[in-house]
């Protein structure tokens, strides 16, 4: 339970750091924690600006963010192995003693300087738009990273993703100078807001869409409902503990019988909250972020198209695949052929880069393409 407890207060330290970017190096700190690494960074490329960039890092030398910065890294062979492996799936990545012999001048320069014996890492983001990535670091005398390690990160992945996802939207909106509730509403998180007795005083339409499909957590007038009494004790406890200065952030998970993953919900203080977000919060004491990790893929097919340049006959393939249905009740659901959704998923195939549907799947879930159903 305590380790469980421990997952939750991590996952909401990676919310944390989607709306307050200076929070990502306390996010490296933990998960090198959590991992048994010395060291480890999130890497971003951004392939429209020609940007490499260290988002954060924790325990890497100060050289390392100028390395990226001047654009060297381009020749770590860790960027190459990480982009070649499937999306959201972690793997030890690099030995010191397979590199010493594939790539002695890594080896010499970066490795046994910096005393990084074994790299495992994970690929958030690889698309057009951006390669995104975790890698960390274990010594030359330790021991390399385990199945354990690698689960846990595939597990955290999803989170991470959506909490890069709201970050570089909160950026992008920042540089436009787009009104708040513009921002507010095409946010994957759900943001309800309580007074001092804990009213809703505020929700925005993603908060109203989720809790719509999730009925963990329920809105009852003002009032918020969870649909497991236990779940209600957790997540008041959560608040009454902000309330009472005994952490800074407070991270829930409410269930349904009817739903495989519970609703994330982080809680936080309204002075803790991004300023730029006071304008919504009229008498609120407590802002809750809510997120769901397994709504379904319901993205628009202009976009698919716009994005992938396919076709809309494709774009609806992509959506029912990665909605888990098979060729044939694609091909029932779309009165088509069998050959006909064949020929359709070959050429998706072609256009994303893939050879295998569960990739497919992969790149489309990661894509940041998801709405919610309205």
């Amino acid at each position: 339970m305590a380790a469980e407890e421990g997952l939750l207060s991590f996952i909401g330290d990676i919310y944390e750091a989607s709306y307050r970017p200076g929070h990502w190096g306390t996010v490296l700190d933990r998960l090198c924690r959590l991992l048994g690494a010395k060291s480890g960074g999130i890497h971003v490329e951004d392939h429209a600006s020609g940007k490499r960039y260290l988002l954060a890092n924790h325990g890497l030398p100060r050289f390392a963010e100028a390395t990226y910065r001047l654009g060297l890294s381009r020749h770590d062979p860790v960027y190459r192995i990480q982009a070649a492996r499937p999306v959201a799936e972690a793997a030890l990545v690099v030995r010191h003693d397979e590199q010493v012999a594939e790539n002695p001048l890594y080896y010499r320069l970066i490795m046994k300087p910096n005393d990084l014996g074994y790299v495992a890492a994970i690929s958030l983001f690889n698309d057009r738009e951006w390669h995104a990535g975790i890698g960390v670091h274990r010594s030359f005398k330790a021991e390399p990273f385990g199945d354990r390690e690698l689960q846990l990160l595939n597990v955290l992945a999803p989170h991470f993703q959506r909490a890069l996802r709201i970050d570089k939207a909160l950026q992008q909106a920042t540089h436009r100078a787009a009104s708040l509730q513009s921002v507010l509403s095409e946010l994957m998180h759900g943001v309800v807001v309580l007074n001092g007795q804990d009213q809703v005083t505020y929700h925005n339409a993603a908060a109203e869409r989720l809790l719509s499909r999730h009925a963990g957590l329920l809105m009852d007038g003002a009032r918020l409902r969870t649909w497991y009494p236990r779940d209600a004790a957790a997540l008041w406890a959560a608040v009454a503990g902000l309330r009472q200065g005994k952490a800074r952030q407070q991270a829930v998970g409410l269930n349904h019988p009817d739903r495989p993953h519970p609703l994330i919900v982080l809680a936080t203080l309204r002075e803790d909250a991004p300023e730029s977000l006071s304008g919504v919060y009229g008498e609120g004491e407590i802002v809750l972020y809510v997120s769901d990790p397994g709504r379904p893929f319901d993205a628009c097919e202009e976009d698919l198209a716009g994005l992938f340049h396919f076709t809309r006959a494709e774009s609806g393939v992509a959506s029912a695949l990665v909605n888990g249905l098979s060729v044939e009740q694609i091909a029932e659901r779309h009165q088509v052929s069998r050959e006909t959704v064949r020929t359709q998923l070959k050429s998706i195939f072609g256009k994303l880069g893939v050879s295998k549907q569960q990739d497919v799947v992969r790149l489309l879930l990661n894509s940041g393409l998801n709405r919610q159903a309205r």
